[in-house]
């Protein structure tokens, strides 16, 4: 993450305010379960690991089961009866498909029964100075996926600071439903200082996700607590019941 970005001001910080300490500093790992979306992600995903990944969301409460695109329907199957919702991923993890291509998959998987959707951006057009392109990108995304909201990785550590504002508008008028830092780890590792970036920089109705490389139950309390709503990981498990090792962070995005 850049060091450009600036630190949000926590409230018991701030001269002259009255201390005021954030719920996800102090409700227990299980409670926070809520604002987990649990993330089944990889190349070699199997059957198997797709309904126990389905079954685990429910068992412990996860707001979603994130889960490969091919995969959607046999989630969506396990969860039949339940009010437990299932994402997938648009186009990771680069983002550099032609626009049709990625519109005609964010399309099969709203047919496939979809709930929500996380979408990568084509960071290269912004990178290049064409800034139509990758905002007329993001619209024909979030477009295709009405009436699914769709959360968009803005990969803000590979910009400068102009660059940022610019993706960042641009997931605005897209219409995006939630914002994101970046994709995953291998581009930037989930931190207070960048959610605190986006929450400062969006309206109110978008939502702000953080994901890539959160491993632990500080992470999130400190997350969530700088602005996020929801918090993406494959270390679900390990982070709310304090059992097990998590993935290494590589994996999670």
């Amino acid at each position: 993450m850049r060091s450009d970005i600036d630190v949000p001001v926590r409230a018991d910080d701030a001269p002259g305010t009255a201390s005021v300490t954030h719920p996800a500093l102090v409700l227990p790992p299980s409670q926070l379960a809520g604002r987990i979306q649990h993330t089944l992600i990889g190349q070699a995903i199997t059957d198997r690991q797709v309904r126990e990944h389905v079954a685990q969301t429910l068992e412990h409460g996860f707001d979603a089961a994130i889960v490969p695109p091919c995969w959607v329907p046999v989630a969506r199957s396990e969860l039949r009866g339940t009010v437990a919702r299932i994402g997938s991923i648009v186009n990771y993890p680069h983002g550099s498909a032609p626009t049709p291509v990625r519109v005609a998959e964010v399309r099969a998987l709203v047919d496939a029964g979809v709930d929500e959707l996380d979408a990568t951006v084509n960071i290269g057009f912004l990178l290049s100075g064409r800034v139509t392109e990758f905002a007329d990108d993001l619209a024909a995304v979030v477009a295709a996926a009405e009436p699914i909201g769709v959360k968009l990785m803005l990969e803000l550590p590979l910009l400068d600071a102009r660059q940022r504002e610019r993706a960042v508008s641009a997931a605005v008028d897209a219409g995006a439903a939630f914002v994101a830092v970046a994709s995953r780890f291998s581009v930037g590792v989930a931190d207070p200082a960048g959610i605190g970036y986006l929450r400062r920089s969006v309206p109110a109705s978008i939502g702000v996700k953080a994901n890539g490389g959160i491993r632990t139950i500080e992470q999130v309390r400190a997350l969530l607590a700088a602005g996020a709503d929801l918090i993406g990981t494959s270390a679900g498990i390990e982070i709310v019941t304090g059992r097990g090792n998590a993935r290494e962070p590589g994996y999670s995005y």
